[in-house]
């Protein structure tokens, strides 16, 4: 065993790793140029605790004694001891200590590879790449992230901020456009001035430098980004809310309740009375499914001017073929019911499920259930009233509920990682299987106030069973009585 080499005690620790206090020996006090010498000589043979670890480098970095930082984590990465964090804390350390730019981004390009998944990882990791200045790398991966999912909204936002700081015409045509097509947030309105002055700007300097193709080709991508196959608006006067519900052909339905749907539609503002210029809602369809839509129109509350609404409908608009026809529609008890055919639809599947769904649009005033009922919600308001009426007079009352839909994932998954090692002579591959099977399905009558009978145990955690809500003896999840 040569010199410096770990204490019997010490390697006893090795396969659970050593904590802070078992190393006496660590070489703290050594020259900045012969720090990673010596840090992957120490660490070669012995294993620190994650939490070690974390105090080591947290302890180092109060101290202002950077050099030595990266030595351990340098070290750290080479002898396969490396945790999430240390890419973060490495790179800022050697911007800390001015160590040159290329080896910062050597650091940020392996914590990319080691970070960057999916979508949203890498989005996070191009952020992080421009934080430190690396704005052309961090364009580049927005522009990834867009190719793997095109219906993300945070790419072409982030990217156009990117590409306008660095005057980058090619993407600004992909930016932009995207903008125009795939943004439908809230401040939507906003973002899509912003990227059409930005893409006018790009043009006008284009031109002026002789570079008139280039332009020319951002605006043909602009034009592209503005078609929509299918918008609606519709309108009304008076003090009171009317409801827009889309049934797309794929059996998807754009409403207040669902405002993004898988189908492509996107309702952009839902208004309601007294103030006039609140009172539309709006639907837009940029890439549509073929076929045949099924636009209800409901009156929700309020005195509407001669009972009467007017509904616009544009189809394959920013085309050649771009039509519009007015409808006048009467507000009568039923919902109002058109029909739309959309022949040219550029949409074929649905749209994957998004993280991003906005429950709020541009016009909403509050939530729903405290200022504006829903139709669905006065219609059972009404029910309850004569059920609770019949029962004062003797007879039966009504029993009603609102089932709550879930998708239970069944069968087998597995999740990949790949890790490059910081010298980038290695490739770790880590896999996660995942078994999901529903094993039963308990039903249940919510019958004679729920006495009859709660959940069995064991099946998902929340109010009590047994003698019903109230006074359950260990219902849903085997936990005890009811609220």
């Amino acid at each position: 065993m040569s010199a410096g080499s770990p204490s019997a005690s010490v390697l006893r620790t090795v396969e659970k790793g050593a904590s802070l206090e078992e190393l006496k020996d660590l070489p703290l006090d050594v020259a900045p140029e012969v720090a990673l010498a010596t840090w992957v000589e120490y660490l070669e043979e012995r294993h620190l605790k994650q939490s070690a670890m974390r105090q080591l480098v947290a302890r180092l970095h109060a101290q202002r004694r950077h050099e030595i930082v990266i030595a351990v984590i340098q070290a750290a990465l080479i002898h396969d001891q490396s945790q999430p964090w240390m890419y973060d804390v490495l790179a800022l350390s050697m911007k800390i200590a001015k160590r040159p730019e290329s080896e910062i981004k050597r650091v940020l390009y392996s914590r990319v590879d080691h970070s960057a998944t999916d979508v949203q990882s890498m989005m996070f990791s191009a952020a992080y790449l421009a934080s430190f200045g690396a704005k052309a790398e961090a364009l580049r991966m927005y522009r990834q992230a867009s190719e793997i999912d095109q219906t993300r909204p945070e790419p072409y936002v982030l990217g156009l901020r990117l590409a306008r700081e660095l005057n980058d015409y090619d993407a600004i045509k992909w930016c932009a456009p995207g903008i125009l097509a795939y943004v439908w947030t809230p401040n939507h309105g906003r973002l899509h001035r912003e990227a059409l002055d930005t893409a006018t700007d790009a043009q006008r300097e284009l031109i002026e430098a002789g570079k008139k193709v280039e332009a020319e080709s951002i605006a043909t991508a602009l034009e592209e980004g503005k078609k929509r196959d299918l918008s609606l608006r519709l309108t009304w006067s008076g003090i009171g809310d009317v409801d827009l519900v889309v049934e797309e052909p794929l059996g998807t339905i754009c409403s207040y309740q669902n405002p993004i749907s898988r189908g492509g539609g996107i309702l952009t503002h839902d208004g309601s009375g007294p103030i006039q210029k609140n009172c539309f809602e709006d639907y837009v369809c940029p890439f549509g499914v073929p076929g045949n839509y099924r636009i209800r129109i409901r009156h929700i509350w309020g005195n509407i001017v001669g009972k009467r609404a007017q509904l616009l409908v544009t189809r394959y608009q920013g085309t050649e073929h771009e039509t519009t026809r007015k409808y006048s529609v009467q507000l009568d008890k039923d919902d109002a019911i058109v029909r739309v055919s959309l022949k040219q639809g550029r949409r074929k599947d649905l749209a994957p499920f998004t993280l991003q769904k906005s429950t709020r649009m541009t016009g909403s005033s509050g939530p729903r259930v405290a200022t504006r009922p829903s139709s669905e919600g006065l219609r059972s308001a009404a029910q309850f009233i004569r059920s609770r009426q019949r029962a004062a007079r003797g007879g039966r009352p009504d029993v009603g509920y609102r089932p709550n839909i879930t998708i239970l994932n069944d069968g087998i998954s597995l999740t990949a990682q790949a890790v490059i090692s910081a010298d980038r002579r290695y490739v770790r591959i880590s896999m996660a299987p995942s078994f999901q099977s529903i094993i039963g399905v308990v039903q249940f009558s919510p019958v004679n106030n729920g006495n009859a009978g709660g959940f069995p145990g064991g099946q998902v955690p929340g109010t009590g069973g047994g003698g019903g809500i109230g006074a359950g003896q260990g219902g849903f999840g085997g936990f005890g009585g009811g609220p």
